[in-house]
Order: structure tokens, then sequence, then C-alpha cells
């Protein structure tokens, strides 16, 4: 997806990207700098109806349509958290299922050699991450790897000050105007 191009005077531009981190910061109650390169929920632990929060705030504070952007994706779930007692009840099943994952892998791994040793190290490799994504999965399912683009940074809430709706900042390209 091209960049949209957007004219603005080096001023407002400024005045925004000074006052938003700013606003972030006092909305946050944080102590230290923040920068454009923070990401919201993950450098500030900030999630859920926290998140929705700030947007709403930041679009009245910077008169923002939040309309125009798909949230999907973006702002996690309240975290839950485990209690350890769960979690040492959940251990020996996984650690089982990774042990018989591995054996039946080397099992298949050395009947696989006489037919080429590729699919041997194919299946030891399908032995190893399986009942490690498996377990990650269902041990910790908050957390999960997100594509770069669903996380919201501080740079994202400028670019959309500065354009008046809420946009990705790798989505539009400032032009100087005179």
């Amino acid at each position: 997806m091209e960049a949209q191009e957007i004219p603005i005077r080096f001023a407002d531009l400024r005045r925004v990207a000074t006052s938003v981190p700013s606003y972030i910061k006092e909305f946050l109650g944080v102590t230290e700098p923040v920068t454009l390169r923070l990401a919201i929920e993950d450098d500030f632990g900030v999630c859920g109806l926290d998140t929705e929060s700030l947007l709403l705030q930041f679009g009245e504070q910077y008169q923002v349509d939040l309309t125009r952007f798909d949230f999907t994706g973006c702002i996690s779930d309240e975290s839950t958290e485990y209690s350890c007692v769960l979690v040492l009840f959940l251990l020996p099943a996984f650690l089982a299922l990774f042990l018989l994952a591995w054996t039946a892998n080397i099992i298949a791994a050395i009947c696989y050699a006489p037919f080429g040793i590729e699919k041997a190290r194919l299946m030891l490799r399908a032995g190893i991450g399986n009942p490690a994504i498996i377990a990650r999965t269902l041990l910790f399912p908050n957390v999960r790897p997100r594509p770069q683009e669903k996380i919201l940074t501080v740079s994202d809430f400028v670019a959309s000050a500065a354009t008046g709706y809420f946009v990705k900042r790798e989505n539009v390209r400032f032009i100087l105007a005179k």
C-alpha cells in the first residue's frame, strides 16, 4: 500500500509531535520520556478498555475521526493471568506431549533415514516445533506475536492528530508546505 501524501506546515507538525507524546504521558501517568517509537500496549502495558479509553479521549482532545480505521487486532483483551497452581498441573501433561512427539519423530526419522537424510531432518525439526507451539498457546494464550502493522505506537497518534482521522504512521507521508 502506497503512503498517502499529506501537506502540512512544519510548525503544525512540530506542535503535534510535541503535544501528543506529552498528552499520552499525562494520560497514562508515566514518568519516563515518551518517544514516537513506543508501542501503547507493549511498552506501557495498557490493554483492553484502557487502550479504548485512551483512543476515545485522544479523539476528543485532538478532533480525530476514529471511524475510518479498523482497530481489529490492535487492542488486546484484558489479560487474565493463570495461577501458578494451574500451570503446575498442566506442565507435566505438556512435557509428556513434548517427549511423545520427540519420540515419535525420532522413530520416524530413523525409518526415513534409508530413504533420504533430508526427510529425516525434517521429521526431527517437526518434533521440536509443534509441541512447543501447542504448549505455549495453551499455557500462555495472551502472549502471542502480533503483526507489526497492528501495533499502535505514539507515532500513529501523532500522524492521526496531524491528519484529523486515525491512521497508521506508515500509511502517510508528510510533505512540508510553504
